[in-house]
């Protein structure tokens, strides 16, 4: 008993580089595009192999935008970090995606110039979402800061619990 191939001539062709090319017939009704292989495919769409995205998805419009505000989420009980997407100035305090603390950046703003890595920005009231111009200070560096606020003691922050200092105004 001889069995015969299936017809296997082509039939269309790569939509990109008109290669030649064999589909069924389920499959030229379903599919929009027909390429000869994955690197054909990857380069008529680049933003489905996740190598670059094109202009027409980036920023605002992208569908998934949330006008450049994203929230860090500690583990715990703290609370979460709000990030900005940093505007041209401030784009050497940003991190690698273009992002930078909001307390960060209003500090940057009210100061006059870029912080550097070393230098820290701390809310007077221990209140992470509180960023008034008021309520935030800088510090050279975190050792600075530690040595300040050491013996501090704040109701409902972070600190540890210390019965010495529950008579003490902060």
């Amino acid at each position: 008993m001889v069995t015969k191939k299936p017809n296997r001539r082509p039939n269309t062709t790569c939509d990109l580089c008109l290669k030649p090319i064999y589909r069924r017939k389920s499959q030229l009704s379903k599919q929009k595009g027909k390429h000869c292989s994955r690197a054909c495919r990857n380069r008529a769409y680049p933003y489905k192999g996740h190598r670059t995205v094109p202009e027409s998805m980036k920023g605002a419009n992208n569908p998934a935008w949330k006008g450049g505000v994203t929230m860090f989420r500690k583990k715990g009980n703290y609370a979460n970090i709000r990030y900005l997407r940093a505007p041209d100035w401030a784009k050497p305090m940003a991190r690698k995606d273009g992002y930078v603390m909001e307390h960060r950046l209003i500090m940057a703003r009210v100061c006059g110039f870029l912080l550097t890595r070393e230098e820290v920005v701390h809310h007077r009231n221990h209140n992470l979402q509180d960023t008034t111009d008021a309520n935030l200070e800088l510090w050279p560096n975190n050792r600075s800061h530690k040595i300040a606020e050491y013996g501090r003691f704040v109701a409902g922050s972070v600190n540890r619990y210390c019965p010495l200092h529950w008579n003490r105004e902060p």
